[in-house]
């Protein structure tokens, strides 16, 4: 295993320098630290409960990563995988279709051996902190329709990828090329083909807010904007806001939850930030950022894979990268290098997300209200607002709470005469 060895360094030392270069630029925004807070109110109360919530969160990431590591080698190392693809060939003699069969068996394997750890982390955890009040069938009602969806985008997008591997000799760059109009496709049909299938999408009920809200996106330069709201109840008692979509699909969104739970001003504060994302093309330049870490992803991937098929292919009854056989091992390759990059992808976000929240202050000036509503988020989430350094390095798409309270607290560049960084009155 030594050349997985030298593959995993290499990974590590790219992963590391260039999450500096991110860091050290997301840095550079910070404004200088503020005093230790005193006012209760901007203060997370911090409980055991919420602490021993954050780290078996943070344990399970790690944890899903090994065991997801170890059931693929395994789907390998038992010869599954290959009586999976032999299983295929019997049923028909079309390439593609085998290609289909294959993937559609292996998504129905790995469902079910992955079916304890996503009982324990999507159903357990939160009802034993009290986050969720879903009943087990509701669990399991929209885990099958996610396997319903992954079973159909799975066996077409993974038969279209053998094909591709099958047919070019440097597959990396057709399946990069081959991403980028499926990666757009899906982010413009998520709001209205994927997610109302587990949740009902509604215009936003209350009236006032409604139109602030539009007054508020009129003056953030956004017309004709769409603002719904979303019975995440039926799953969670957590809060949360969003902006997805492109183009005529796009829209922000606010849980129900949310509205219950925030006042008015938190609201505004939060959709502030929303709209921020929104103005900033932060979804056109998160998708750009996405294919220049795939094209990466796709190029090492290539190399890694083919030497590794060439040194123990034989021992799996795999004969190329082609072979649907090989899903399994092409899979952990990039789960491999996925993982070392995930510094680089989270730093990106956070940086996003720090621009969203000075956007808002600069559009709202609610900066006490923006916090108030950070220590709601974190207590009703039951997250830790000062996790692990490593932890928030690594993983984290969003500063930690404690780093988001400081800053909205501190930053008020129109007290003293300075122009605005994000939000371009006029624009």
């Amino acid at each position: 295993m030594r050349f997985l060895a030298k593959v995993a360094l290499a990974l590590a030392a790219v992963a590391v320098a260039t999450t500096i270069v991110v860091t050290v630029a997301a840095q550079e925004k910070q404004p200088a630290p503020q005093q230790q807070q005193t006012d209760k109110r901007f203060q997370v109360q911090v409980t055991p409960e919420m602490v021993r919530h954050s780290r078996i969160t943070e344990t399970l990431y790690f944890v899903g990563l090994g065991y997801s590591l170890l059931m693929l080698f395994g789907i390998l190392a038992t010869g599954l995988s290959r009586r999976m693809r032999d299983t295929a060939v019997r049923a028909t003699k079309r390439p593609f279709v085998q290609a289909m069969l294959y993937v559609s068996l292996f998504v129905l394997v790995t469902t079910l051996l992955e079916l304890p750890l996503s009982y324990y982390a999507g159903f357990v955890v939160p009802h034993q902190f009290d986050l969720s009040a879903q009943s087990l069938a509701g669990w399991l009602g929209d885990e099958a329709k996610g396997l319903a969806l992954s079973l159909v985008l799975s066996a077409v997008v993974g038969a279209l990828a053998l094909l591709g591997i099958r047919k070019v000799k440097r597959w990396w760059l057709a399946l990069w090329l081959g991403s980028i109009p499926l990666i757009v496709l899906l982010v413009v049909v998520q709001p209205i083909i994927l997610d109302p299938i587990f949740n009902k999408f509604e215009p936003l009920k209350d009236e006032q807010l409604r139109r602030d809200l539009l007054d508020l996106a009129s003056r953030a330069g956004i017309e004709g904007s769409r603002v719904s709201q979303v019975n995440k109840s039926k799953q969670t008692k957590t809060m949360n806001a969003y902006v997805n979509g492109v183009g005529p699909t796009n829209r922000i969104v606010m849980w129900d939850t949310l509205l219950a739970k925030m006042n008015h001003d938190e609201i505004i504060a939060v959709m502030g930030h929303e709209m921020g994302h929104y103005v900033m093309k932060h979804i056109w330049k998160g998708l750009a950022f996405s294919l220049v870490v795939s094209f990466f992803v796709f190029f090492f991937a290539q190399r890694f894979s083919e030497r590794g098929i060439a040194k123990w292919g034989a021992k799996w009854g795999v004969e190329n990268a082609a072979d649907p056989a090989a899903v399994p091992w092409l899979l952990l390759v990039a789960t491999i290098i996925g993982f070392f990059l995930s510094p680089v992808i989270s730093g990106y976000s956070r940086s996003n997300e720090h621009d969203a929240d000075m956007f808002s202050l600069e559009l709202t000036h609610l900066n006490e209200s923006m916090a108030t509503a950070f220590v709601k988020l974190a207590e009703d989430s039951k997250q830790d607002p000062n996790p692990p350094a490593i932890i928030e390095f690594w993983r984290y798409s969003h500063p930690a709470i404690s780093k988001r309270i400081a800053f909205v607290l501190g930053y008020k560049p129109w007290e003293h005469g300075e122009p605005n960084r994000m939000w371009k009155t006029g624009k």
